[in-house]
């Protein structure tokens, strides 16, 4: 018998990563697709029946570049964003398309979630309600779409969905389902209150358990179709920057992490759920031991930074972008909104100053970030880790201004390689 292997899945914001693994962290194949967004003005939705056979052509095409065809499947883990959701029917058949976490159409019943949960900050993870988590959409879904709503039966995020579609079982984890504006760190539970509010119960959402304690062996319909001749367990493993985080050198207090992907993310590890916070941070379970993290994010920073680079740079690549900070050293900053972007000038320099400008405002938030989580407790090492850091002039800049001393490692497979340290650090 062949050495066992793993298979893990990244789902990101901008991409879907799948990666067959060694247990001593080999990645025998990888395999990645663009995460399945449609985007039409500010609302970011997806078509989860389309994600979901996204998903299994992707691990299939991975299982069937695998030479050996003596290695048996140990399990596959999963990572995943947060807050993305559908509303389903009681056999799981989707009601409507799902609803990412980028969208901001919640803005109204996050504000009428934080006059109805006083003290929220004390036991959420979150500084107060935001219309991105999944408890200010499930109130602007009760509101606006009362008939899906009524008829839902469960309301999965994305993960959940697809644990549910692989195995049959509803379950979840701490750490993604702690990210949803839905947990209580205090009392360990869903949060009755915010039950209450919405007229749900515990039953419409899913068995919690940490992440990669839980699992369910794989259906036999998939595990045909992937022409696998046994069933495996499926583990959930946490949130993507969680697993990044882990993947790019995370293990003790005074590590933090800067994830340069879709978002901009600093993660760091805390003895306790942090309660003093500012609305770009979030606390919750650290899947790898029985502490916590502290997140620091700029949520747009790298669909900002991709939409520079493919319409001011088209043929050029992401160094030309970023050069554009040095070459422009004085430049103000300027606070970006991606909808509200106009990038038509008339000259190179104008169109380089922007850049510039925008750059500048991404470095001021990473160091108040870093300077934040400084205070909380001294910094010690800085990993870095995302697609973005395959470019030398961004490195050279945040060695600059950041850190000299800052390591990369893994760059766009630190969330495969953290999937399987938070299994091992469980099974």
């Amino acid at each position: 018998m062949g050495e066992e292997i793993f298979l893990a899945l990244d789902i990101g914001t901008s991409n879907i990563k799948c990666g067959c693994l060694t247990l001593s962290a080999d990645i025998l194949v990888e395999k990645k697709e663009k995460f399945p967004l449609v985007q039409f003005g500010e609302s970011f939705e997806i078509d989860v029946i389309v994600f979901f056979d996204l998903i299994k052509d992707l691990v299939g095409q991975c299982l069937s570049e695998i030479q050996d065809r003596t290695k048996k499947v140990k399990a596959l883990l999963i990572t995943s964003q947060a807050n993305t959701f559908v509303p389903v029917a009681k056999d799981f058949k989707p009601l409507r398309k799902g609803i990412v976490w980028l969208d901001e159409r919640a803005k109204a019943e996050a504000d009428c979630l934080g006059v109805k949960l006083p003290g929220y900050a004390t036991y959420s993870g979150f500084g107060k309600p935001l219309s991105g988590l999944l408890a200010s959409k499930l109130l602007w879904l009760k509101a606006n779409d009362p008939q899906v709503f009524n008829n839902a039966e469960f309301f999965p995020l994305i993960n959940e969905y697809l644990v549910y579609r692989l195995t049959h079982s509803f379950y979840t984890d701490t750490t993604s389902f702690g990210m949803s504006g839905m947990y209580d760190f205090v009392n360990r539970d869903i949060n009755g209150r915010l039950l209450q509010i919405l007229q749900l119960e515990k039953s419409n959402f899913p068995q919690i358990a940490n992440a990669a304690e839980k699992s369910a062996l794989i259906s036999e319909e998939v595990s045909k179709e992937w022409k696998i001749q046994h069933r495996f367990p499926v583990y959930l493993c946490g949130n993507d920057q969680c697993a990044s985080a882990s993947g790019a050198g995370l293990k003790d207090h005074g590590d933090i992490t800067i994830n340069f992907g879709s978002a901009l993310v600093l993660f760091s590890i805390t003895k306790s759920i942090s309660k003093n916070m500012g609305i770009d941070q979030i606390a919750g379970k650290y899947p790898v031991s029985h502490d916590y993290f502290l997140l620091s994010y700029e949520p747009d920073f790298g669909l900002v930074i991709r939409s520079l680079k493919e319409k001011l740079f088209k043929e050029g690549s992401y160094d030309l972008l970023f050069q554009t900070y040095l070459d422009y050293p004085d430049v103000a900053k300027i606070t970006p909104r991606l909808s509200e972007m106009q990038l038509d000038f008339k000259t190179n320099e104008s169109a380089g100053q922007f850049c510039a400008g925008i750059i500048k405002y991404y470095i001021d938030q990473l160091k108040k970030h870093i300077a934040d989580v400084n205070q909380r407790e001294r910094i010690k090492n800085i990993f870095l880790s995302g697609a973005i850091t395959k470019s030398s002039v961004w490195i050279q800049i945040i060695k600059k201004e950041v850190s000299s001393k800052a390591v990369i490692n893994n760059q766009e497979n630190a969330g495969l390689m953290g999937a399987l340290n938070i299994y091992l650090s469980k099974n």
